[in-house]
């Protein structure tokens, strides 16, 4: 999410000043892809939490909150 934004405003900013925008339609595929995988490689790789009681199969309510005050600190 955040190179896509980052991406979004070099555009917008760089449209405006320049006249044209810095990078072209496949620059910014080629990068979001790269950036988008290596997160996902990071998050893939990390080891599961059994702190807190959860185990690795346990199912997760739609009331749940997204991110805790644990993962705030």
């Amino acid at each position: 999410m955040t190179i896509n934004v980052v991406i979004c405003i070099i555009t917008v900013i760089g449209g405006c000043t320049v006249g044209r925008t810095p990078l072209n339609v496949i620059q910014m595929l080629w990068t979001n892809l790269i950036m988008d995988v290596l997160g996902a490689i990071a998050l893939g790789t990390e080891p599961p939490n059994k702190d807190k009681g959860q185990s690795v199969t346990s199912r997760v309510s739609r009331r749940d909150k997204i991110v805790t005050a644990y993962m705030w600190r």
